[in-house]
């Protein structure tokens, strides 16, 4: 899972960038934690309860501690996040560098632009393919999460379908599910015995979805209002 933090002294400014955020990583169809800071303290309490941050957007301008200072902060004990600065003026260029940004962005801020910066700082962390480690009959197997299209549940044991065709070991599907969490790419549960990727989904229906490769799954009573608000988000954002 991406943790993403947000840090800007105006509520409207933290809402704005909050909702672009959330529309890119939905079409992205990547699993994420978007966490919204009001000042550098915050975020950095933040960190040190929780944990570092893989992408921060820092408002340079902020009461209290400044972006760069939080930066700074951030970089004694982390040296992989990725920095966006967002100000009005690009100011603080020696203090800047040192940090090392990953990019400066304009206010007002356009989700375009943010869009472009988001897709390279996700390029820049997929370096490190993300791997679905199993076992079947006591040898261990390894598949890029991305090459999976979906999962099936068949009595003790699940399916996995690829795009190098099929495989299966015994788990439940319930288990696969808490393991994909923690990836990056986004997964949906659609019924008791199905667990797709969102990326191959070519259609969300009121009572199914259709795959890229022309498969239908009936979407079950239990997961049809958490899919319908998936699809209308991806609608909203489309």
């Amino acid at each position: 899972m991406i943790r993403i933090g947000i840090c800007d002294d105006l509520v409207e400014q933290l809402q704005i960038q909050e909702e672009m955020v959330r529309n890119i990583v939905c079409r992205l169809g990547l699993n994420t934690e978007i966490k919204c800071f009001q000042s550098g303290e915050d975020l950095l309490w933040e960190m040190e309860q929780k944990g570092n941050m893989d992408i921060i957007l820092l408002d340079i301008e902020m009461g209290g501690i400044n972006g760069v200072e939080t930066a700074r902060r951030i970089r004694e004990k982390d040296n992989r996040a990725i920095l966006f600065f967002i100000s009005y003026y690009e100011q603080y260029c020696k203090e800047i560098i040192n940090v090392q940004p990953f990019r400066f962005i304009d206010k007002p801020v356009s989700e375009e632009e943010l869009d472009r910066g988001f897709r390279e700082a996700f390029k820049a962390m997929s370096q490190k393919e993300e791997i679905f480690e199993y076992t079947y009959k006591k040898v261990p197997y390894k598949i890029l999460v991305n090459k999976i299209r979906y999962f099936e549940s068949d009595k003790r044991q699940v399916n996995l379908y690829s795009t190098d065709g099929v495989s299966s070991f015994y788990k439940k599907l319930d288990e696969v599910e808490a393991q994909l969490e923690q990836m990056n790419i986004k997964f949906l549960r659609i019924s008791k015995s199905y667990l797709v990727n969102v990326n191959y989904v070519k259609e969300f229906r009121y009572e199914k979805v259709v795959m890229d490769d022309g498969k239908e799954f009936k979407i079950g009573p239990r997961y049809k209002d958490k899919i319908r608000k998936s699809y209308i988000e991806l609608m909203r954002i489309s």
